[in-house]
């Protein structure tokens, strides 16, 4: 299980996701930029997206190597 937290303006944004799920937590992210009702803005969700991407490949190398497959 992975965990996103970030927080503006007042507001913290909690994502828990299982590997392989980015996808899916990117569409949040974008849906939530999207809407005026949250504090969350484009740049937010483009860092936001951005780390959940690039965090994916060294989750997968990390528990590879725990499972002594790398």
């Amino acid at each position: 299980m992975n965990t996103l937290q970030f927080a503006t303006n007042g507001t913290t944004y909690l994502f828990r996701y299982a590997d392989g799920c980015e996808d899916q937590v990117v569409a949040q992210l974008m849906r939530l930029a999207d809407d005026e009702a949250h504090e969350l803005d484009w740049l937010d969700a483009a860092t936001l997206g951005f780390q959940v991407v690039c965090g994916a490949p060294r989750r997968a190398r990390e528990k590879a190597a725990t499972k002594g497959l790398a």
